[in-house]
């Protein structure tokens, strides 16, 4: 059966395209070998503390021309050094620090921690980004926007301290600021939300001391999971978890 001649064409491609891509493998898998050989049979190894001696020029000219890695190696000089991770989270620290000290009014000592930052990473975005919002705070404007920022986060963490503070500095600023109004009374509800919350959990714990003295400590286990469900941060919570791990061992060893 004669094969069409479209057929042989295509089927001699694929036969040279197959066999260059053989040729290439042999040809790497070739190079790779010589190259192992002469690295572990050439003088002057790790061993001997020392770089070996560069080769004479009549063997420099007779050797093949530089690959691609040797380039990238001699070209790794001119190359700006790798910024480390320790240097990255001491200039972001010390970026924090700034941001902070200026929010707090203290410029000075803003622009010390800026500088310092560019001592560990020269030309680094996130410090003209910060030197230039610090500027903004030295504006009335920026500084009352700044202050109302942080009494707005305080207010969400729940500290009052803080919140009351950035006010008064924003009162200082501009008096009659509406937005001064508005996170005061924000301030207040959080406050009175606290107060609930302090109640409902002093109920929970009476409940749960009231189980204990009866030995029922299935219901102080229920009062305190109520009061834990409410904050289990709160600190009388968890000192009650210790109170009632006490009685509830005391019991035992009453019983034995």
């Amino acid at each position: 059966m004669r094969v069409p001649f479209r057929e042989l064409s295509e089927t001699r491609k694929r036969q040279l395209r197959y066999g260059a891509l053989a040729a290439a493998v042999l040809l790497l898998a070739a190079g790779l070998i010589v190259l192992t050989h002469r690295t572990t049979n050439a003088p002057g190894s790790s061993d001997s503390g020392h770089r070996p001696t560069a080769p004479s020029t009549a063997s420099t000219s007779s050797s093949a021309p530089p690959t691609a890695q040797s380039a990238a190696a001699a070209s790794s000089s001119d190359e700006p050094a790798v910024i480390s991770a320790r240097q990255r989270d001491e200039a972001v620290s010390l970026i924090a620090d700034a941001r902070k000290q200026a929010a707090a009014g203290n410029f000075a000592d803003a622009e010390a921690s800026l500088k310092r930052a560019e001592a560990a990473i020269p030309q680094m975005p996130e410090i003209e980004q910060a030197r230039a919002d610090i500027e903004k705070l030295k504006t009335p404007e920026g500084n009352l926007a700044a202050q109302l920022a942080r009494a707005k986060l305080a207010v969400e963490h729940g500290d009052a301290a803080t919140a009351e503070a950035a006010l008064a500095e924003a009162s200082r600023i501009k008096p009659d600021a509406p937005e001064i109004a508005e996170m005061r009374a924000a301030l207040q509800a959080a406050r009175e939300k606290a107060a609930q919350r302090e109640t409902r959990i002093a109920d929970a714990l009476a409940r749960m001391r009231e189980a204990v003295a009866k030995r029922d400590f299935a219901a102080a286990d229920s009062a305190l999971n109520e009061a834990e469900r409410i904050d289990v941060q709160n600190p009388s919570v968890r000192r009650a978890r210790g109170e009632l791990a006490r009685a509830r061992g005391a019991q035992q060893n009453s019983l034995n």
